[in-house]
Formats: C-alpha cells, sequence, structure tokens
C-alpha cells in the first residue's frame, strides 16, 4: 500500500544469459504480483526466497527499485526490466518493454514463436477508498475519489494493453491496486476492478474462490484472499481488504488452475513485506501461427510508441527466413534479412507514423506479409478549452500541486476582449492564477511517456511553450522550477523590465514581453549539446550555454513523482511571482529547432499544435442581396468569388478582414464562395 519516496532509477532492461527458450511450447505459467515493501521490506533474501520456492514465472513487483530488482533476477538467474517503482523479473528472455505512466509491460518468449504479454501496475495509495467506507462517506463521493486518485491512471494503462489484449496471446495485469473488488462486495461498484472486467480480463483468484466470503462485515487480516496486510500493526484503522490482483485476458489459451496468496503460513517466514503475494498457475495453449507473420510488435495502428522500439513479430510456420520493410511510406522500403524475429530501431521522430511489412521467405518461395503502421509517442499540450486541467494533446498529467489551496485559487474562463484582451482578434480559453504566496502553490506536470535523454539520466532534450499573458505592471514571473518540492529558486522567468531568462543563463534583450499582451515564450534546451535558447514570438532572443544533467534537466517517467513545477518559486516573499493569464502549455522532449520554432509565430488562440477548426460559410439569399457568414479557422480572412468553377483564378472581394459575414450583391448567373483562413 505505501508509496515509495521519491528516488531517480534508471530503466535498465538485462537479459541472463543462463535462461534459455525452451524448444518444447510452454503448457504451465505461474504469474505472480508480489508487493516487497519500499525494495525488500524486512529481508530483501526473504522476498527472493518467497519468489524462488513459489516457482514462479512472471513477477510483477511493486515498490521495488532497480537496485533491488536486478538483485533478484540475478539471484534467481532471471531476466529483468527495472523501473522506480514497477519492476518485473521473468524467467524468460523478455523481448520488448513500454512504460505507461508509472506502469510497466514486458512481452517475453516461452518458446520459439510462443509469446505472452506481462503488465504491472502500482496505483496511487491515498486518498484510500475502504477508510472513507468506514468513515461512513456516501457510496457517490467514494466512486469519485476512485476515479480521481486511481482509475485514470489504470484507464491509460488498459488502453496501452489494448492491442494484446484483442489478440490471441495470453495476456497478464498484476498489480497493487490500492482497491479492493466489486467481486469481494456483495454491492460496492469498485471503479478499478469493473475497468479491468470491462477490459476483457479476469480475476484469477476470485474465479478459483468465488465461495469466499463478501462484505458487509470487515474483512480479518487472516481471511482467505486478503492482501493488506498480514501485519496488523501496519493498519491502524483495522480496514483489511484484497487489493493485489493477478488478472488475465480470458479467451487468449490461458486459464487459471490454481491461485492462492503467500505469506508466512505457506512461504517465507518471518514474511518480509506488509502485502501477501498472490501467485497464480494458468495452463497454456499454445497460439499456432499461420503462413504469414503475425502478432506484430508494437501492434498494428498503435500510438504513443517510444523512440527506440524493438521490432517482434511471429514468423510465419514455415518461414526460414525474413525480409524486412520499414520507412515512413507505405509499405517501408527494404531494411534487412534477419532469421530472427526481432529488429531494433532507434531516434524515430516523434508524433510520426512508420509502416514495416515482414516477408517470409520458406523452401517454396516468398510469402508477403501485411502492412503494419505505429506511431510514435505524441507531443503534450494544454489548452483548457474544457475548464481543467486536462491534456488535449498528450498522456501527460497537470495537477495541483498543494490540491485544494491552487485549485481554490484557479479560475478557467475565455477571454472578452476587454479585461482580458482575444488572442488574434479570437476569443481562448485559459488557466487564470494569481501571485503566489505560499511556496507549495503552483502546478506539478508529469511526462508520463518521456524517459532520459540526451545521453544523462534525466530529459535533457526539450522543447517548452507558453502563450502567456501578464496582466498589470511587470514583476518577476516564474514560468517553471525544475525542482517540483520548490525547494529552490525557479528556472526560468519574466524580469521587471520585459527581459527573459535568469541569471545562470542569461536574459534577453529587455522590453520583449509587455503587460497586458499575449505573448508565445518558447525555452528549448539541448543540453546534450550544452544549450539553451530562448523565443519570444517565435523569434529566436538569447542562446546561451549549460551542462548535461545539471539544473535545468527535467525529472523523467523513471523517477517517482511529478517532473516539473510551474509559476512559483522557493522564495516565499511574493516579489517572484505574478498572476498570469495562461492559454496553452506544450512540451515535447526533443529541442525543437529555430525553424520550427518560428513557423510556429505567435500565440493562438487555439493553442500551440491543436489545428485550426475547419472554416463552414453559409449563404442566406435575401430579395437584393447575398448575406454570407462563417466560422471557424483562425487570425483574419480572405472572402473570394469565381463565377464558374472553370474559372483559373478566384477573385478577392475587398481585402482580409477579421470579421466572420458580408453581405454582397447578387450575381444573375450565379457564382461560387469561398473563405480562406490567413
Amino acid at each position: 500500500m505505501t508509496n515509495p519516496p521519491r528516488r531517480t532509477a534508471l530503466l535498465l532492461l538485462l537479459l541472463a544469459t543462463a535462461c534459455s527458450v525452451s524448444a518444447a511450447p510452454v503448457t504451465q505459467l505461474k504469474v505472480m504480483s508480489f508487493n516487497i515493501w519500499v525494495s525488500g521490506g524486512l529481508s530483501l533474501n526473504k522476498c527472493i526466497e518467497a519468489i524462488n520456492t513459489s516457482g514462479a514465472d512472471l513477477v510483477g513487483l511493486q515498490e521495488c527499485n532497480a537496485t533491488a530488482a536486478q538483485t533478484i533476477a540475478s539471484n534467481l538467474n532471471f531476466h529483468v526490466l527495472t523501473a522506480g517503482d514497477c519492476s518485473i523479473v521473468s524467467r524468460y528472455p523478455i523481448l520488448s518493454s513500454q512504460v505507461i505512466g508509472n506502469s510497466r509491460g514486458v512481452t517475453v518468449q516461452l518458446s520459439p514463436g510462443q509469446r505472452a504479454h506481462l503488465f504491472n501496475c502500482h496505483l496511487t495509495a491515498y486518498p484510500y477508498g475502504p477508510y472513507w467506507l468506514k468513515d461512513g462517506s456516501n457510496t457517490t463521493s467514494i466512486i469519485n475519489l476512485e476515479n480521481t486518485a486511481r482509475t485514470a491512471d489504470l484507464n491509460q494503462l488498459l488502453a496501452a494493453m489494448q492491442p494484446v489484449l484483442s489478440g490471441p496471446e495470453p495476456c497478464f495485469l498484476v498489480g497493487d491496486f490500492n482497491a479492493p473488488s466489486h467481486l469481494d462486495y456483495v454491492s460496492f461498484a469498485w471503479p478499478t476492478s469493473i475497468a479491468c472486467t470491462n477490459a476483457g480480463l479476469g480475476d484469477s483468484y476470485h474465479e478459483l474462490h468465488s465461495a469466499n466470503r463478501k462484505f458487509p462485515g470487515q474483512f480479518a487480516f487472516n481471511e482467505p484472499g486478503i492482501t493488506w496486510t498480514p501485519k496488523t500493526g501496519e493498519e491502524p484503522e483495522g480496514v483489511f481488504d484484497r487489493i493485489d490482483f493477478v488478472h488475465y485476458s480470458k479467451g487468449d489459451g490461458a486459464n487459471p488452475t490454481n491461485s492462492i496468496e503467500l505469506d508466512q503460513r505457506n512461504s517465507a517466514n518471518p514474511w518480509p513485506s506488509d502485502h501477501r503475494a498472490v501467485i497464480t498457475t494458468f495452463a497454456i495453449a499454445p497460439y499456432i501461427p499461420p503462413a504469414k507473420a503475425t502478432l506484430p510488435l508494437p501492434a498494428h495502428q498503435s500510438t504513443n510508441v517510444a523512440l527506440n522500439p524493438i521490432l517482434n513479430w511471429l514468423p510465419g510456420n514455415t518461414a526460414t527466413n525474413q525480409a524486412v520493410y520499414f520507412g515512413t511510406n507505405s509499405p517501408g522500403t527494404f531494411l534487412t534479412n534477419t532469421t530472427a524475429a526481432s529488429v531494433a530501431r532507434s531516434n524515430l521522430q516523434p508524433g510520426t507514423t512508420y509502416y514495416w511489412r515482414v516477408d517470409g521467405l520458406t523452401p517454396t518461395g516468398m510469402i508477403p506479409g501485411d502492412i503494419w503502421s505505429f506511431t510514435t509517442r505524441p507531443v503534450y499540450e494544454w489548452n483548457f478549452n474544457n475548464g481543467n486541467l486536462a491534456a488535449v494533446l498528450g498522456y501527460g498529467v497537470l495537477s495541483y500541486a498543494d490540491g485544494t489551496v491552487t485549485s481554490n485559487l484557479t479560475t478557467f474562463g475565455t477571454t472578452d476582449g476587454s479585461t482580458v484582451p482575444h488572442i488574434g482578434g479570437k476569443p481562448a480559453k485559459y488557466l487564470h492564477a494569481p501571485a503566489f504566496t505560499e511556496t507549495g502553490n503552483g502546478y506539478h506536470v508529469t511526462f508520463t511517456d518521456s524517459g532520459p535523454n540526451g545521453g544523462g539520466a534525466y530529459i535533457n532534450q526539450f522543447t517548452m511553450i507558453f502563450d502567456v499573458l501578464l496582466p498589470g505592471s511587470l514583476n518577476w514571473f516564474p514560468f517553471f522550477n525544475t525542482n517540483p518540492g520548490n525547494a529552490n529558486d525557479a528556472d526560468f522567468y519574466v524580469a521587471p523590465d520585459g527581459a527573459v531568462g535568469i541569471g545562470a543563463t542569461g536574459y534577453s534583450a529587455a522590453g520583449l514581453v509587455t503587460p497586458n499582451t499575449w505573448s508565445r515564450i518558447a525555452f528549448a534546451a539541448d543540453l546534450a549539446a550544452g544549450t539553451v535558447k530562448y523565443y519570444v514570438n517565435g523569434t529566436a532572443v538569447l542562446t546561451n550555454n549549460v551542462p548535461l544533467d545539471g539544473r535545468h534537466s527535467l525529472y523523467s517517467n523513471l523517477d517517482d513523482g511529478p517532473d516539473l513545477l510551474l509559476f512559483n518559486e522557493g522564495n516565499a516573499s511574493g516579489i517572484y511571482t505574478h498572476a498570469v493569464y495562461l492559454s496553452s502549455f506544450f512540451f515535447t522532449d526533443r529541442t525543437m529547432s529555430a525553424t520550427e520554432i518560428l513557423a510556429l509565430g505567435g500565440p493562438k488562440a487555439r493553442g500551440v499544435l491543436a489545428p485550426a477548426p475547419p472554416i463552414s460559410v453559409s449563404i442566406n439569399q435575401q430579395a437584393t442581396s447575398l448575406a454570407l457568414a462563417w466560422s471557424g479557422g483562425e487570425g483574419s480572412y480572405q472572402l473570394q468569388k469565381k463565377d464558374a468553377l472553370a474559372d483559373l483564378a478566384w477573385q478577392n472581394l475587398g481585402g482580409p478582414t477579421n470579421e466572420t459575414n458580408r453581405t454582397v450583391p447578387p450575381t444573375g448567373n450565379g457564382g461560387f464562395f469561398r473563405v480562406l483562413g490567413l
């Protein structure tokens, strides 16, 4: 249940050479979920003993940092995927891995042509729904709590799992969910377990122990199935539940035959953790591949793919060799011939669709493969169109740093053209924050799909873009602090004279930012090259030198907790904060070029990358005129006409305008009109 303290951990994939793939198909698989209590609890050796004596093949480890995971794998001679909180160890080779927020996933090779998929999660511990239930909170408030605290992260994971869930290979989801199952209650719709059921996952333990007692009536710590907690001293409220699970994809050849919880009664004694482990034995029916290559990873049409994927597939049943094609144009260009069933790619472009196919070479000829595609991970953007902190692009998380305090200080609205100016003559949504006076105030940003880059331990190559308006007279305004705990000064400012920058990297010329005016401010870092650049409204205004993994590098998804703090800094005097209207915030974990940022120009009502809405035109024929009206687009418009579609050129009717209607004389033989967005 405990969330471990923030730490830095590098994602590391180790393949233990002593573990080999069985030539015969695997027909039995043991899958375990084990929260080991902050990297080993009372004894990491006892954790290893519990895994070893259970005979587990695939283990999702929660509260397990990189060092502990590597120690476990080395002692068991297992393969390992290390992470800050959700490591995985496997008896079988790991072919590929995924990072989904704080969760992790792997694909393992059970035998030649036989794979399985394991995903591991650790949902947030607090606030804890069963405490609210014990204290008498109503059902609606508890369900809302669960949806806010846990379900969004789980749904993100389930969405990433969907391509393999919909396939024919066994897929497992294990983890510490920090929430009970609706299956253990007579009538309480715990959202996380319902989400798993709706995704097509079965609860292996419940299916084999469906006669266990159900709530109401508080569970005792030693009732069958209870995983939180075997140590009554760790549960001051006396609330015990089954919150650790081994889920599996139904209908994909895996059927649970035995499932038990582990503690000192049947495993390592003394038991090292504040959670019981859960292990399920599955009977596995091997998938029989067809003649052509199938089951690509990344899955066909999958999104949010990392920039260094390993392409995997199942070869056709008679293929002896494969010709692989890959590229940004379908069906790709020839890449390589290989006898393997995987090819590594690197340095792919973000937000880009790639196409690939695998042709099988057999003793009787070539069998062409299907054309597959995937899209690399998107950028992150917030434009507040929904009046909340939800992202409009990507899976990033923007949250209130101190919960209700900043939430109560935050307002959302739409520019009115007077008190708050429109952007480019168009209404824009915004977030408004006052000048913060407490160091806990501000907004946390979590870059859920961004790992370390630039050759360092942190995010060293990135671009941030802010569309902001600073009301009143200028004072110091902090854009961001790379220390999410706000334990020191911020790292990029608007100065009182309208310059942007910071002493460590220098300030631009004065007067580039003016009060009560929308500006687009970009901060582009390439710390691998040792540089940062500032831009105002698309124009580069300063370049300076900074070190790798230094003050301006960012935490990544391999570090627990948020990665960035917006609009506050460690000095609590109030001198270095300022009220702000934020229309959009954009982030990408690469260094955008000066040409790209120039093309984005100044602030836009729609945001940074969100496309402009299409222009829709209506015509109303009146007695002596035509009334034209239009909507959509952005910026100014140009109304044009031609008498016949066969005419080569359109004729401008007047000049560019910000108006959205025009009355024109009728044409005797008809005509055609269009409106261009400029």
